[in-house]
């Protein structure tokens, strides 16, 4: 295996998979020939699928002619587990004009090194909840509701 701190060994093209609090670098060299770095600048902009209003931006720098994204452990710290959005952004250094050149997605998932984390994707964790219903087993959050002063108990 190659060392992935070394932007050498970087992989071509985006994580599909992230892990909350880790070192994160890859490279695109295949938009450079026609968005050379020397005018043009590069930035990934994420959102989470459930809407939220943060946004992750991830700058490239060049190097050798190519763009290389890294993301520090402390910044990718910052994003919550989920599902993303992404797009890639190339501007025009002389114009300051903008394109999306690209779009993906990936998921961010939680590190098992933290306290209380849950490995569990919110799909696994509703059918787990669902299936405590059917059992007659409901966990306190899910056993009963209340709307508009109208009471369900499961």
């Amino acid at each position: 295996m190659a060392n992935l701190f070394d932007p050498d060994n970087a992989p071509e093209g985006e994580p599909l998979e992230v892990v909350v609090g880790d070192f994160i670098q890859w490279k695109r060299s295949d938009i450079a020939s026609d968005y050379p770095p020397a005018s043009f600048s590069a930035e990934y902009v994420a959102r989470i699928t459930a809407g939220g209003a943060s946004e992750i931006t991830m700058p490239a720098t060049e190097t050798g002619g190519i763009y290389l994204f890294t993301v520090s452990s402390a910044d990718s710290e910052n994003f919550d587990a989920g599902y993303y959005h992404w797009q890639l952004e190339v501007t025009e250094t002389a114009t300051g004009n903008r394109l999306v050149v690209d779009r993906g997605a990936f998921t961010a998932i939680v590190d098992l090194d933290v306290n209380n984390s849950d490995p569990r994707t919110h799909a696994e964790i509703m059918v787990a909840k669902i299936q405590s219903i059917l059992e007659g087993k409901a966990d306190s959050d899910v056993s009963s509701y209340s709307i508009a002063g109208r009471f369900l108990v499961l």
